[in-house]
C-alpha cells in the first residue's frame, strides 16, 4: 500500500539523502491495460511548462506491458506504484492522495491516461485555482478524434437521467469564443484539479464504486458542503473516449455502470426518489431493447447491475437526513 510505502521512506535512518524539494503539484493517473495510449500521455506530462511537479501513476493490475512502457522513463518526477491485484479506481486514488499528503503537497490533479493536452495544461489549471480560489478546477474536454466537438463543456445533474452528471455541449462543434471560467455543479474525473484542502473537508473517494460515479459522488459531496468547482472552457484537453474499459456497451462498463446508479442513489437521496428512479431506469433499459441498441444479454445485464447497486451497503457516515433527504 502506499501509505506503508510512505511510511517506510519516512523513518529512513538519519543518515539518508535529505528529502526531495516538495512539489507545486501533485498529478495522479490510474492505468489499467493501458500501453497502447500510455506514451502519448507521458509525452505530454514531460513536455509540461509547469515543471516542478510530480507524476505518481498507480498500476491496477494491468496483464498487457504497461509497466515496461512505464519502465522506459527515465526521469525522477515519475513513480510508479504496481498494485498486486486491482483495487478499483477510486482506490487507487486514495492511495495516491495519501501517498501526496504525506509528502505535503498542496494541489493535485487527477488526469486520465488516455488523454493528450498541451503544454500549458498543469500550469493554467493551478493559475484559475488560485485566481478563483476554487475547490476543484475542470477543463474542457473534446473529442481526441476530433478536437473541434465538445465531449464536456460544463455540467448538471439531471432528474431524469437518474441524477447522473450530465454533459453541456456533448457532440456539439466548440465555439471559440467561449473562455471565460464558471461555476459548474458536476465534471468527468478524467481531469480535475484539487487543493489538498478539499479533501480535508469532503473525505476520500468511496471505493465502493470501484470505477464509475466516483466522482459524481464526490461532486454531490461537495456541493453539499458549500464547494464550489470552476469550469474553465479556455482550457481543453482530449480524451479517448472509454479505450480503458473496452467501450460503453462492454460487459464491464454495463455492469458497473448500472450498479453504481443504483448506489449512488440510494447513498443520496430518500425513498421516495429512488423509488421513482427505480422505475425510470428499468424504463429506460427497457426501451433500449425494444429499439435494439441493447442485446437481450446486454439488457439482462442492466437489470441484475442494478439489483446488485440496490444490494451493496450504504456506508453507515452518509445516512444523515441532511444527506438524504428527497429535496
Amino acid at each position: 500500500m502506499m501509505a506503508s510505502a510512505a511510511s517506510a521512506s519516512a523513518s529512513a535512518s538519519a543518515s539518508a539523502p535529505p528529502a526531495a524539494p516538495v512539489p507545486a503539484l501533485g498529478v495522479i493517473t490510474v492505468t489499467f491495460n493501458a500501453a497502447t495510449f500510455l506514451r502519448s500521455f507521458l509525452a505530454c506530462c514531460l513536455a509540461q511548462t509547469q515543471c516542478d511537479f510530480a507524476l505518481l501513476v498507480i498500476d491496477n493490475c494491468s496483464a498487457d506491458n504497461t509497466l515496461a512502457v512505464l519502465s522506459e522513463v527515465q526521469d525522477a518526477r515519475v513513480q510508479v506504484l504496481a498494485n498486486k491485484q486491482n483495487i478499483g479506481y477510486a482506490a487507487a486514488c486514495n492511495q495516491a492522495l495519501d501517498y501526496f499528503r504525506e509528502r505535503g503537497v498542496s494541489d493535485v490533479l487527477f488526469i486520465n491516461n488516455d488523454t493528450e493536452f498541451a503544454p500549458d495544461l498543469f500550469a493554467s489549471l493551478l493559475a484559475l485555482r488560485v485566481r478563483f480560489n476554487a475547490d476543484a478546477v475542470t477543463p474542457r474536454v473534446c473529442y481526441a478524434e476530433d478536437t473541434r466537438i465538445n465531449w464536456y463543456a460544463g455540467g448538471r445533474f439531471t432528474f431524469w437521467k437518474g441524477f447522473q452528471g450530465e454533459h453541456l455541449g456533448d457532440g456539439q462543434l466548440h465555439d471559440p469564443a467561449d473562455v471565460v471560467p464558471r461555476w459548474t455543479p458536476v465534471a468527468p474525473g478524467c481531469c480535475v484539479l484539487f487543493p489538498l484542502a478539499t479533501f480535508e473537508r469532503i473525505g476520500l473517494f468511496d471505493p465502493n464504486y470501484f470505477v464509475y460515479f466516483e466522482d459524481t459522488d464526490y461532486f454531490l459531496r461537495m456541493a453539499r458542503g458549500g464547494l464550489r468547482l470552476l469550469y474553465a472552457p479556455g482550457t481543453v484537453i482530449a480524451h479517448k473516449i472509454s479505450l480503458s474499459t473496452g467501450g460503453a456497451l462492454s460487459d464491464f462498463s454495463i455492469r458497473y455502470y448500472q450498479r453504481n446508479q443504483m448506489y449512488i442513489l440510494r447513498k443520496h437521496f430518500g425513498p421516495a426518489t429512488v423509488a421513482l428512479q427505480v422505475v425510470l431506469l428499468f424504463l429506460k433499459a427497457s426501451v433500449r431493447l425494444l429499439l435494439r441498441r441493447d442485446s437481450l444479454h446486454q439488457y439482462a445485464l442492466r437489470l441484475s447491475s442494478l439489483v446488485e447497486g440496490w444490494k451493496m451497503p450504504l456506508p453507515q457516515a452518509a445516512l444523515s437526513p441532511a444527506v438524504r433527504g428527497d429535496s
